[in-house]
Formats: C-alpha cells, sequence, structure tokens
C-alpha cells in the first residue's frame, strides 16, 4: 500500500488472511473515519462461504455490532473450493463433498445450510440482501442500493463452481438461475430488519432440474432408497416459496 501511485488510484486493495477480511476492513473503516477521510470513500470487504459463515463470522458480526460503514460480500459456492473441496457451514444437505463423502452409510452431507442470511439481520443492519450470477443486474442493482446507505451491509451471492460441483463450466448460467427457479436459493431484501423484496418466480420448478446437472448430487438418482432425499431438498424449495411469498398467484 506505498507509494504515490496510491494518490491517483480510485480504488486500493488490501490483501487480508482468509478469516480477517472483516476485521481488516473494520480498522481500515474506523482509520478513515479517525482521520476525516471517510466522506466519499465506500468500503468493501468479500469472502467466501467458509470464510464468512464459519471462520470469519466472529469478525462480521463484530462489525456488524460496532455499526461499521462497510459492505460485506459473500461468495456462496457452497463448499471451500480453494482447499480441496471440504464442507462449510453454506453447504447445502445431502451434497458430496470431501468431508461430507456420499457412500453406504453416508448420503453426503447430514447438516442443514446455515442462515447466515438470518444471521445477518438478527444483527439489525441496515441492508441485507441475496443474489445470483444467474441475475447479473439484480447484482448490480443490490450493491450500488447497498454503498448508498450508511451503516454495515451483506450481500450473499450465489456462485455455482464448476470443479466443485461437477458439473460443465457451460451449465453454470443455468444452474445459477435454476436455484432460483426451484425456490432453493430465493433472492431477497432486507431494510432495517423487515423484508422488503423477494423476487417472484413465473414458473416454478421441481428441485430435480436444479440437482440432476451436479455431480455432487448425482448419488441422490442412482437408486430408489434416495427418493426420500430428494423429497427432503423439495421441501426446503417448498419451504422458501411459501416463506417469501415467491409464487405468483
Amino acid at each position: 500500500m506505498q507509494g504515490p501511485q496510491l494518490l491517483y488510484q480510485k480504488s486500493i486493495r488490501v490483501y487480508s488472511l482468509f478469516e480477517n477480511a472483516a476485521a481488516v476492513a473494520s480498522g481500515i473503516e474506523a482509520a478513515l473515519r479517525y482521520l476525516g477521510k471517510k466522506k466519499g470513500v465506500n468500503v468493501l470487504a468479500q469472502g467466501g462461504d467458509g470464510a464468512t459463515a464459519d471462520i470469519g463470522l466472529q469478525a462480521i458480526s463484530g462489525m456488524f455490532e460496532r455499526g461499521h460503514d462497510i459492505l460485506y460480500v459473500c461468495y456462496d459456492n457452497e463448499a471451500y473450493m480453494n482447499t480441496g473441496v471440504q464442507r462449510s457451514g453454506l453447504t447445502p444437505v445431502c451434497s458430496h463433498t470431501t468431508t461430507s463423502p456420499y457412500g453406504k452409510v453416508s448420503t453426503g452431507n447430514i447438516r442443514p445450510k446455515k442462515d447466515m442470511v438470518g444471521i445477518a439481520v438478527a444483527h439489525g443492519i441496515p441492508y441485507v440482501a441475496t443474489a445470483s450470477v444467474g441475475f447479473p443486474k439484480d447484482i448490480e442493482r443490490k450493491v450500488k442500493k447497498a454503498i448508498s446507505i450508511e451503516g454495515p451491509k451483506y450481500i450473499q451471492i450465489f456462485v455455482p463452481c464448476p470443479l466443485g460441483w461437477r458439473h460443465e463450466p457451460m451449465l453454470t448460467y443455468e444452474i445459477a438461475v435454476l436455484a432460483v427457479e426451484t425456490g432453493l436459493y430465493p433472492l431477497v431484501e432486507y431494510e432495517d430488519g423487515k423484508l422488503t423484496h423477494a423476487r417472484k418466480i413465473k414458473k416454478i420448478k421441481p428441485v430435480e432440474e436444479y440437482l440432476k446437472h451436479q455431480g455432487r448430487f448425482r448419488h441422490l438418482f442412482g437408486s430408489e432408497e434416495y427418493k426420500s432425499e430428494i423429497a427432503k431438498i423439495q421441501g426446503i424449495a417448498d419451504k422458501n416459496i411459501e416463506k417469501f411469498g415467491l409464487k405468483i398467484v
């Protein structure tokens, strides 16, 4: 971060450790405010799902609680992809990972996906939203809205990983859209703890349409005994559809 070039840069990147992006961003925001240089400067912290929901959660909670004017973005690809596809707190149920493999006595990950959005909302911060790379204009709108709001903000973006999810790269966009159209990944916005917007689904699709493209769920289609697991996942989608009123009546 040294050198005269900083005087001319519109954005400055600071590389933190895996788990402390929120803590580093909090320090930067506090320093800018103390020096009287915060006006007109947007502080952005970002991390993957593991860094956000697991090993970095303490720092994020502190950032929210102290009211730092920071936008935190979570890139949610539902596992620790950069270290070998280990399960994270945001890994969905029945997903195969290297630390939650399917087999004779296992259907994959047995834990439900952590409600990180609900955790953020529970902190009472001004703005919380979800997004998907299948809807890029929606991401742009939500980021612009977030940075216009004073205080801590949280956006969780659904990002398929071809390698970790074992799907063809060309299907990335389709899978990102299907996650939304099945109800498994609702696109919502909260302001000051209240749900203010939820993207309606024109034609709700069964979760099989989403699952069948991904090798991490392939075992669910190999035997009749796994039909109950698919039904369990469908139940999660149905609950989201009802909770957020996603169905167009």
